[in-house]
């Protein structure tokens, strides 16, 4: 088997890639990582009857690698008259001081099993415990993608489906990171994950990781993150704020206390907050005359503030959202609300107390704990 790499490694500093992919055929295989002092390596080799084999240096510690193959995998087709092409996920797999064997199908390569190590070992067995679901959620995607037949016929179903794969997905990965603090995978998946936990959650999780991993570079994203919601975990008095909301009227935040206040963080330019406007609707309607009141703050991307509030105004109008409307740009100058509550992703969500004390904080609404909270305070 020919490879090429840009050193001849001693089989004392180096490990071996090896591996069978099913349909590769001929093709080139690659994998790409940033060691342990920070340089980024690519090594690569030509496959033989799917079968490929390779050197790269060994690391001092695990590091997170990506495995792609030159075979075209591509998500293609015409959905609504126009022509896309997807590419599809490379494969996940860390890079560590022992051989890696790699099987699985060339066309599906970002399911294939690793193995070989401490941590690939790990990794592989969670990988195997949402195999099912994961293979199940490509093929529904892929089916609603290219205008499949019974996906057009019957889109709300295909959703439903994958929303439910996705799920079961989301609660293996949690039960993972309780069960594993000490792998290098638990750490990667919840780097991934900021969206699919409440901030006392997340924090919760991060804090249930050994310290094996902590100043691991995967772990930084998830720091910066736990540092970002410190201030605005549960229990935590809101921080309050003076601003005039669309029609001019001066909104204090603290004139709330009393009632149960959603600040709901998003922009007109934000297709998962647009989409979470229907969802709210009924929330508001359910709860608004037992004293729930949501207050929208909006950062919006125009070059000057009228094409903000334009933008701005518009969207209100078109998504029929019927609440206390405010715009970040607006006054900006005076007290940067974004800024303010540390909200670096779109939406975010704060539920505050009748005393104006933090219930939670969740962002892009992949979660129903809004839903389950508001369900407490009111009873039903």
């Amino acid at each position: 088997m020919l490879s090429f790499c840009s050193k001849i490694y001693a089989q004392t500093d180096s490990i071996t890639v090896s591996g069978k992919l099913n349909g590769l055929g001929n093709q080139t295989v690659s994998v790409s990582f940033t060691d342990f002092s920070g340089q980024v390596k690519n090594y690569r080799a030509v496959a033989r009857n799917d079968h490929f084999s390779f050197r790269a240096p060994l690391q001092e510690t695990p590091v997170i690698a990506r495995f792609n193959a030159s075979i075209d995998r591509s998500i293609s087709g015409t959905n609504n008259g126009q022509r896309y092409s997807n590419p599809a996920p490379a494969l996940d797999l860390f890079m560590y001081n022992r051989d890696i064997h790699i099987e699985g199908d060339a066309l599906l390569l970002q399911f294939a099993s690793v193995t070989g190590d401490e941590e690939n070992n790990m990794f592989n067995h969670y990988k195997e415990s949402v195999r099912q679901d994961e293979l199940r959620s490509y093929e529904l995607m892929r089916a609603l993608l290219s205008s499949d037949k019974a996906a057009t016929e019957n889109p709300t179903a295909f959703q439903k489906e994958i929303r439910d794969t996705r799920n079961r997905i989301t609660v293996r990965q949690k039960e993972f990171i309780v069960q594993h603090p000490d792998a290098l995978a638990s750490a990667f998946l919840l780097s991934r994950m900021q969206n699919f936990y409440n901030a006392n959650d997340y924090t919760a999780a991060w804090n249930g990781l050994s310290g094996r991993y902590k100043n691991h570079p995967a772990a930084k994203s998830i720091r910066d993150y736990v540092e970002k919601i410190s201030s605005s975990l549960a229990g935590t008095p809101v921080a309050d704020f003076e601003r005039n909301d669309k029609n001019g009227r001066l909104v204090r935040l603290s004139a709330y206390k009393g009632r149960t206040i959603l600040l709901d963080f998003w922009g007109s330019w934000c297709g998962p907050c647009r989409a979470s406007h229907p969802h709210l609707k009924e929330l508001y309607k359910k709860y608004k005359d037992k004293g729930f009141e949501i207050i929208a703050i909006a950062q919006e991307r125009g070059k000057t503030l009228h094409e903000s509030k334009n933008s701005w105004l518009k969207a209100i109008a078109d998504d029929d959202i019927n609440w206390v409307h405010i715009l970040n740009q607006d006054g900006v100058e005076k007290q940067d609300l974004v800024k303010s509550y540390r909200v670096n992703a779109f939406p975010t969500k704060i539920l505050v107390d009748t005393e104006g004390k933090i219930i939670l904080r969740i962002t892009a609404s992949a979660t129903d704990d809004i839903d389950k909270a508001l369900e407490k305070v009111y009873g039903y």
